[in-house]
């Protein structure tokens, strides 16, 4: 982790959100979300040096009446604007019950079950959401309207891990189709289509094209939903509005988020686990989110394998 907080530090970062992006990064590299992890280091640090991205950012706050916290990122990286929430928002969830945040002006958020995760190991559940630059059409068209726009969830139990869930809109993630472009490999062929509408297999093509939803019309409208509650409450850009994630050539993204956070009783933690007793007393069957535990024993166990091309690169600009 420390050589890729010098390398933000050495492009003007400071050290303080230099260590919050590193961590966030490793994170996802140790739960196997590489397209969410070290990969990411070459096109952040592009856009700082481009200024699409404000590593200067001052992080503001304001509220919209009692039990809604509205952030404004001022375009920098999400990581700290997302950790000036959990800083601030607490509290008020200790205190009130509940809380709704929203985040304007902001950027890429890696993995969104690592930010719920967090609220969750401290008895609050956490709902989260987050727009992303347009990569899915509406149902029943062909040009790229709303992001893969992600949806995390977190609850605090009893005994053991937080439970989680993190699922992206489209079939699958966007990061692993760029994954896969940057490893030469192929796609399954329903996870995308090229810009003429066609199923692709070609990374670069499925990339140019547009992702398909999960669950056909009804992932669809969910992405829609999303939309709405992200970039639509807080006044930022809708998915085809943005600008990508990893370019430097156009202006900020100005995505969003929105968290919905609650401070539920003891007796109702208690009462989650009926639910999850119920799921596991049958057999064959399992909670969400046990495989990312068990990539996280292993990392803790054997250590962290990193791609040579990004370990390479990391090195370089520390």
């Amino acid at each position: 982790m420390q050589r890729v907080r010098d390398a933000f530090q050495s492009h003007g970062m400071s050290t303080h959100n230099a260590e919050i992006i590193a961590h966030y990064l490793v994170l996802a590299e140790t739960d196997g979300q590489l397209g969410h992890g070290l990969s990411r280091v070459k096109s952040y640090l592009a856009q700082i040096k481009s200024g699409k991205v404000n590593i200067r950012a001052s992080i503001s706050s304001e509220f919209q009446g009692k039990g809604w916290l509205a952030l404004d990122a001022d375009h920098g990286f999400a990581f700290p604007a997302l950790d000036h929430v959990y800083l601030q928002a607490m509290p008020l969830v200790r205190e009130n019950g509940s809380l709704l945040v929203t985040i304007n002006k902001s950027h890429h958020a890696g993995v969104l079950a690592h930010h719920v995760e967090r609220y969750a190991e401290q008895g609050v559940v956490a709902l989260m959401f987050s727009n992303t630059p347009a990569a899915m059409a509406p149902w029943g068209g062909s040009t790229p309207i709303f992001g893969t726009n992600p949806i995390a969830f977190s609850c605090p139990r009893d005994t053991g891990s937080p439970f989680v869930i993190d699922l992206s809109l489209a079939k699958v993630a966007r990061g692993k189709v760029m994954r896969a472009k940057t490893e030469g490999k192929k796609i399954p062929d329903d996870w995308a289509v090229d810009p003429d509408g066609i199923a692709t297999t070609d990374p670069e093509q499925a990339l140019k094209g547009a992702m398909l939803p999960m669950g056909g019309a009804k992932g669809a409208a969910l992405a829609l939903m999303v939309e709405l509650i992200t970039a639509g409450l807080a006044g930022a850009h809708y998915g085809f509005q943005a600008s990508s994630f990893l370019d430097t050539k156009s202006s900020e993204p100005n995505v969003a988020q929105t968290l919905i956070l609650i401070a539920p009783p003891a007796k109702r933690i208690a009462h989650f686990e009926t639910l999850f007793s119920a799921i596991l007393a049958q057999p064959d069957t399992r909670l969400p989110g046990i495989n990312r535990l068990k990539k996280r024993a292993d990392v803790a166990k054997n250590g962290l394998k990193i791609l040579l091309d990004d370990y390479t690169y990391i090195l370089s600009q520390a």
